[in-house]
């Protein structure tokens, strides 16, 4: 799959998942497990890996800055992100042509980390006139979760060049249906939504659900991460209040 920026890449994932489930299931390439469409080994290139600097990750996700020092602090090694940018740096200021492969091992520092980064690699080739990083991940939520990895990575790369692109290679990709409501605070997603002939058993499970979401009170819900999407979906409307706190992909960096 093949996409401008990364927030590109992002809305373009999560409608495919919404839109393409039968395909996914029909061509081999995934599986509907524990009621969360899954697909396997998605190589996704990215020509501008690019997060919009207004996307309010806040008042979308109710993330807060925890949330970003939390990911830094569980995957980034100060010293080995250091020796990997040093080294990279180091290559490219050789002064002949370039041509090398430079990795880094992703951290799981937190007890409770599920270890779903693994891997960055930047790549020179003699015949590619930018700089590649290639970014191997064992797992990735596509909806909260995948955009701030992409984010991070974006920062790593503006340690290094000015203009790359990105490769990334997920063993286990998946859209979680209750999470993927909360994409509605970003975009309607009935403005996203293919439907062929008629909807399909995922996308008419999506649509009860955000129904159910945006007007059920919170207190009949169970699970924790259920009420999260709930208080982000009713939000707008201080159903139950909680307040405009925005926190936008610019304010989001690397410690120095």
């Amino acid at each position: 799959m093949n996409f401008k920026t990364s927030q590109e890449a992002w809305e373009g994932l999560n409608a495919f998942f919404l839109n393409k489930s039968e395909f996914i299931f029909n061509k081999g390439l995934g599986a509907f497990v524990s009621g969360q469409v899954v697909m396997y080994d998605v190589d996704v290139k990215i020509e501008e890996p690019k997060v919009s600097p207004d996307f309010d990750f806040g008042n979308t996700f109710g993330y807060r800055k925890q949330k970003w020092s939390g990911l830094v602090n569980n995957y980034l090694d100060q010293e080995s992100l250091g020796n990997f940018i040093g080294r990279v740096l180091e290559a490219e200021n050789i002064k002949k042509q370039k041509n090398y492969n430079i990795s880094m091992a992703f951290s799981n520092n937190h007890d409770h980390g599920k270890n779903c980064l693994l891997s960055l690699t930047a790549i020179r080739r003699n015949m590619y006139e930018l700089p590649i990083l290639n970014f191997t991940l064992r797992s990735s939520e596509i909806t909260k979760r995948l955009l701030m990895d992409l984010l991070l990575i974006q920062r790593i790369g503006e340690e290094i060049y000015p203009n790359f692109t990105i490769n990334m290679k997920v063993i286990n990709m998946y859209q979680d249906p209750e999470a993927f409501c909360m994409f509605d605070s970003f975009k309607p997603i009935k403005s996203i939504l293919e439907i062929e002939c008629k909807k399909t058993h995922y996308q008419k499970k999506i649509t009860r659900i955000l129904r159910k979401f945006k007007t059920v009170d919170i207190k009949e819900i169970k699970y924790k991460v259920h009420k999260r999407c709930v208080r982000q979906l009713q939000r707008p409307n201080g159903i139950p209040l909680s307040g405009d706190r925005p926190m936008y992909a610019k304010e989001l960096k690397l410690p120095k």
